[in-house]
């Protein structure tokens, strides 16, 4: 392998653990979760300095110290656990929907009241970030 393959693969990895970081990054921001309640302490060192420095077009490698690796796979299982956890808040979404109408009474059903589902907000507290939160956050 010559230099310039070598330089390639370095920037090819630094690339990879940048756009992970941004994707992971804005799926947190969604769900309201801060980076430190997800990643281990080295990691989020690593989440924030890859957020931070963007990948350069030159043909520099940029030296990231501790293990990038490690780093990268826990991006993935993050990501992987976000994907795999839409069926949890659809699941939640049904119990919460199953535990809203057994709370209407007879005197609110002459009134016309908005589903709990039509808040933004309320869909977040009830449903959202209950999953994410028991989902992603580090005990």
């Amino acid at each position: 392998m010559n230099k310039k393959e070598f330089i390639n693969q370095i920037n090819s990895l630094y690339s990879l653990a940048w756009s992970l970081t941004v994707n992971v990054s804005s799926l947190l921001d969604q769900v309201g979760i801060p980076p430190h309640r997800v990643f281990s302490e080295k990691a989020v060192e690593h989440f924030f300095f890859f957020l931070n420095n963007p990948p350069k077009k030159n043909d520099q490698v940029t030296l990231i110290e501790n293990d990038v690796s490690t780093y990268i796979n826990e991006l993935c299982v993050i990501n992987t656990k976000f994907i795999t956890s839409i069926d949890d808040v659809v699941t939640q979404s049904l119990l919460v929907e199953s535990q809203e109408k057994n709370k209407k009474s007879i005197l609110f059903g002459f009134f016309k009241s908005s589903k709990w589902s039509d808040c933004a907000n309320v869909r977040f507290d009830k449903v959202i970030c209950p999953v994410y939160e028991a989902t992603l956050c580090k005990n």
